[in-house]
């Protein structure tokens, strides 16, 4: 008879584990609510917070279509609504039901470190399944001190990758239960005549229906679900060939795994029709019938691969006959896949894909990057994503693999071995899916612990029977006191050691990564000195301007100063952008600004230092080399780039953008290969404004350089040279386009008069006037300098 007070033992100690680590990720929030705001942490929570704040000021409604970003056109958001919904569900809650801007952002700052605390639940329940509760409550500690899911899962982190991976962890747990029990219980088709009178045959179908109807709730919270729903099938070719292998039945994994699928497909098939959008009926990037016919095909898959199963089983033939019978059959299916259902194949292919790392874009993108790959193989980025739980992890999966050998291949125990092989390839093919991998590295770690323990422990003989009764019933209720002071020992250990000696870990809470102080500076400047904009709140009409920035800074620009860029995270305006800033041309850049109706553009030092390699990339569509570029930047193609005229000139030959703000902030210097002492001291960040400018026209001798200088004092007091070149035509007229007024200057900046001459006649210097008025209007001012 189980004792009541181990129960109650065994959930306070869950409980007490929940809550600290909860502290440990609100660590972050030392960062988070500075100086009585909130700031938010990368790129991607910003505009979660966006559709948050939407959403709880209309909900449940969401944004699925946004006019303020690839401006002008918007975009259609291919983001599943339930993470923001649930986020801003607890916004309202928190601000009982009525909760000003201030209390939802407080509230989606909270939410992944609540989401994050509650995955130890599920991990809790995976390692008890698996081994002990021992190893179950070391595997929940260690789960709190591995940067690469505290990076998902602090304070400020407002993302979906930590609802991904509390659903898929839960989705798991309940189906590895499932599997253990239909197993032990000998779940059969013929055994369920009997569910009604039998718990043991009913018990395993719950679990798998729990399953489906979390795994249906992944559907709706992240694009990439179809790797979790998908993984089972995975498994279950596996499972099928151990069991033919043995000689036992498969009946148990047909069962459990239909379940599962078709409670997610009667989950998500009404939400989904009502979710439909026209002209993504079927893309794999929005909530479509790809969705609905991926997981009936999953469904087909399980049938299919039983009865190849059975009918090897049942003519007695070598189970190695099974995977050459399913690879045929795959490759016919795929063929026919290919001609029946071409969108499917393509979404399948395609998503296949990008979960590798492979396409232009992504290969800009750092967290898309091979994890141990980096110029060079390197092992470095494992310290920074699992510290020294990479190698424990590593230790605990061969021992695991000693054991499923040893005991029979377990189906919990073969299912946890092929998820943890599966994302570990996903975490090596993108650093990115780290955070997914986080899960598998704490359960294995908290078993090598164990394993550790148990091989120095001096056990009497009979402690020794008991650990080898408890092995066999891992079931058992052991409470946190009663499993031995080593392993409360071990569990405060590890908390400490891990936050005083793991600097990743510590780096991960208390520098969280919000944006730098001097775009959160020039980002408030563009807000309060920039005509605001119309429809930020409610996005379903155009609003009057656009920003023009790289994409890394569009959720930046849209969230912090209220304004439409052009381009953004999801890379929407991405061509434009590039083209603009690694151009020459001054009438294409000019053209690009029109057709985006840009007023305000921003450049800062690590586009030109850093980022450049990439928008010349996509701006081209050439793939260049680290040699190439460093002789482009020694030459004077580079300083022609409408990117260096701006940021390292500015704006010096350029006629239709003035230079607004720069940041206090400065690169002490920039590297740009040998050109690094000329580049020194350059303002961090930088605000443009598109003029039409005021063009001062005349005769001067024919076939000859006319020059415009002025100096330009900014608000901070900095002075710079602005300077502009026309050559006049064979009958001796120029034109000259200027953006900076000399009169009426705006932004609390000061432009002297401009001096302007000809390079035949030196001595014929005209100061000309330019007020604001001509600057706006675009105003002809004649000017002859003859």
């Amino acid at each position: 008879m189980i004792d009541r007070n181990q129960i109650i033992h065994s959930k306070l100690t869950l409980l007490f584990l929940v809550l600290a680590s909860f502290a440990i990720r609100a660590i972050s929030s030392l960062t988070v609510f500075a100086d009585g705001k909130v700031t938010f942490t990368g790129m991607d929570p910003f505009y979660h917070m966006r559709r948050i704040i939407y959403t709880t000021l209309n909900f449940p409604s969401t944004l699925t279509f946004d006019s303020y970003l690839n401006y002008p056109y918007g975009f259609d958001i291919g983001w599943p609504p339930l993470y923001d919904q649930a986020a801003a569900l607890f916004a309202m809650v928190l601000g009982f039901g009525n909760p000003d801007i201030h209390t939802i952002e407080v509230a989606g700052a909270i939410f992944p470190a609540l989401l994050g605390a509650l995955t130890i639940i599920p991990i809790y329940i995976i390692a008890s399944s698996l081994f002990d509760k021992r190893t179950a409550l070391l595997s929940a500690a260690v789960i709190s001190l591995i940067p690469a899911h505290l990076a998902v899962s602090r304070v400020g982190a407002t993302d979906h990758h930590v609802a991904e991976i509390l659903l898929s962890t839960t989705a798991y747990a309940l189906f590895m239960l499932s599997l253990k029990y239909g197993k032990d219980a000998n779940l059969s088709f013929s055994s369920i005549k009997k569910i009604g009178s039998q718990r043991s045959i009913a018990k395993p179908l719950v679990f798998a229906g729990a399953a489906g109807i979390v795994l249906a709730l992944s559907v709706f919270t992240w694009l990439g679900s179809p790797i979790f729903i998908g993984l089972i099938v995975l498994y279950a070719l596996v499972q099928f060939m151990l069991d033919l292998r043995q000689k036992v039945s498969s009946e148990y994994l047909v069962i459990n795994t239909l379940t599962t699928y078709l409670v997610t497909l009667i989950v998500i098939t009404p939400f989904i029709s009502t979710l439909i959008r026209p002209g993504y009926e079927f893309s794999g990037m929005f909530l479509s019938w790809f969705h609905v016919l991926y997981v009936a095909v999953l469904l087909a898959s399980i049938i299919v691969l039983g009865a190849i199963s059975w009918i090897i089983g049942s003519k007695g033939l070598k189970w190695w006959y099974y995977p050459v019978v399913v690879i045929m059959v795959a490759g016919t299916g795929t063929a026919a896949l290919s001609f029946i259902s071409p969108e499917l194949y393509q979404s399948l292919t395609s998503g296949l894909l990008y979960l590798l790392g492979w396409g232009e874009v992504l290969g800009m993108i750092t967290e898309a990057q091979p994890l141990i790959y980096d110029d060079g193989f390197t092992l470095t980025p494992l310290w920074h994503t699992f510290v020294i739980f990479s190698i424990t992890a590593v230790i605990g999966f061969s021992l695991i693999l000693r054991n499923a050998i040893k005991d029979k291949y377990p189906p919990e125990m073969v299912f946890f071995i092929i998820w943890s092989f599966i994302v570990t390839i996903l975490a090596l093919s993108q650093t990115r899916f780290t955070y997914l991998l986080s899960i598998n590295i704490a359960i294995l770690t908290g078993y090598f612990i164990i394993a550790v323990f148990d091989l120095f422990k001096d056990d009497s003989d009979k402690d020794k029977k008991k650990k080898k009764k408890r092995s066999k019933n891992t079931s058992s209720n052991i409470s946190f006191w009663q499993i031995g002071y080593g392993t409360c020992i071990s569990i405060i250990f590890i908390l400490v050691v891990g936050l005083l000696f793991f600097g990743p870990t510590i780096s991960i809470l208390t520098n969280p990564g919000v944006p730098p102080s001097d775009w959160e500076e020039s980002l408030d400047w563009l807000e309060s000195n920039s005509p605001k904009t119309s429809y930020y709140l409610d996005p379903v009409e155009k609003p009057e301007y656009g920003v023009l920035s790289w994409w890394d800074y569009g959720n930046w620009i849209l969230y912090m100063a209220e304004r439409p860029p052009v381009a953004n995270n999801f890379q929407t305006g991405l061509k434009d952008s590039a083209r603009f800033f690694a151009s020459s041309n001054e009438s294409e850049c000019v053209s690009i600004l029109k057709k985006r109706n840009v007023r305000y553009v921003i450049t800062d030092t690590s586009m030109v230092a850093e980022k450049f390699t990439h928008i010349m990339n996509i701006a081209t569509g050439n793939s260049f080399t680290n040699n190439e570029f460093e002789r482009f930047y020694m030459s004077e193609q580079f300083m022609d780039t409408n990117l260096a005229k701006l940021h390292i000139s500015d704006t010096a030959q350029i006629s239709n953008l003035r230079l607004i703000y720069e940041s206090n902030s400065t690169s002490q210097s920039m590297h740009l290969g040998s050109r690094i002492d000329n580049y020194e001291n350059i303002s961090n960040i930088k605000i443009f404004e598109y003029v039409p400018g005021a063009t001062v026209e005349g005769f001067a001798r024919p076939d000859r350089e006319v020059h415009a200088k002025t100096n330009v004092t900014l608000s901070n007091g900095r002075i710079f040279e602005y300077w502009n070149t026309a050559t006049t035509n064979e009958s001796g007229w120029y034109e000259l386009t200027l953006p900076y007024s000399t009169t009426g200057t705006p932004y609390n900046a000061k432009v002297e008069n401009y001096s302007i001459t000809a390079d035949a006649n030196t001595s014929m210097i005209k100061e000309v006037e330019v007020t604001e008025e001509d600057v706006i209007s675009g105003n002809r001012l004649r000017n002859d300098l003859l």
